[in-house]
């Protein structure tokens, strides 16, 4: 695996595994039910506006506003060397898990592995790229992680400073699923898109 997305996958195992009481706990209400919550970023009315809301996200290391830009059923799909290497029960991250992540890697807080060791917060996150490859697509209903979600592939390339230390970068291919569902805006009735998954296609060599 590549040396500095391994370095990500440690941090966020980290994240996981820290104590309970150090982590953000998402709220009990389900986000995807009743009307989508005020928020700074622009109504995600379309794909295109979902996915520079996410972008946006990102570069901003806005935790809160990445709550809701994912679906409460929202997966991120590991690739089988990642599962391997770290020794994984499960190949995806989860909604709680991915809120978790998110909030404290947003934070720029650092933390500590579970082996003891200081783990550097990130401190900025800058995309060069994050380019859709192809048209969106339709996942087929027996699909058996996102039945029915709309797929395209992005490719990507962004970096994560740490002040201090090395910038990590992550680049290749993601495969990006979103859902959408009606939602009253301005008085008219709109998709209102979540992302619901994503698969890890990035450089692991």
């Amino acid at each position: 695996m590549n040396l500095q997305k391994s370095i990500l996958l440690s941090m966020a195992l980290a994240i996981l595994i820290a104590p309970a009481g150090c982590i953000f706990s998402p709220d009990d209400d389900d986000p995807s039910d009743g009307p989508p919550p005020a928020a700074g970023l622009p109504f995600p009315g379309s794909k295109d506006q979902l996915i520079a809301n996410f972008r946006q996200i990102y570069e901003d290391m806005d935790a809160l506003e990445y709550k809701d830009v994912i679906h409460r059923d929202y997966k991120t799909k590991l690739q089988a060397s990642t599962v391997e290497e770290f020794g994984l029960p499960v190949a995806f991250f989860t909604y709680e898990d991915e809120v978790r992540i998110h909030q404290r890697m947003f934070s720029g807080d650092a933390l500590t592995d579970p082996d003891g060791n200081a783990v550097p917060g990130v401190t900025s996150v800058e995309f060069s790229q994050f380019v859709q490859q192809d048209a969106w697509a339709v996942a087929p209903p027996n699909d058996p992680d996102f039945p029915n979600a709309e797929w395209a592939i992005f490719n990507s390339e962004f970096q994560f400073t740490r002040t201090g230390y090395t910038t990590l970068v992550v680049r290749g291919p993601i495969k990006v699923y979103v859902t959408s569902r009606d939602s009253l805006h301005e008085g008219s009735s709109r998709p209102y898109y979540q992302m619901i998954g994503q698969v890890d296609l990035t450089d692991s060599n």
